[in-house]
């Protein structure tokens, strides 16, 4: 989140620009998708993982689940 408000802040030019575009995004634009969260770990911390990307679809959840499995 701290990366994201960095680049809309520096896109958009105001701190309140860029909140106002975050919530936006986050509140209206990503519940709409299909998303994912990319986790990860740091080398320094095998152990803990974190938060290193979004994955956005637009595939509808309902639909996806209707495919047959591969196996």
């Amino acid at each position: 989140m701290q990366a994201a408000f960095r680049a809309y802040k520096y896109r958009y030019g105001s701190e309140e620009e860029a909140l106002k575009m975050m919530h936006n995004e986050y509140q209206n634009n990503v519940p709409n998708h299909n998303l994912h969260f990319i986790m990860g770990t740091m080398a320094a911390h095998p152990k803990t993982f974190i938060v290193i990307g979004l994955l956005r679809s637009q595939l509808d959840p309902d639909e996806v689940a209707k495919q047959a499995e591969m196996f």
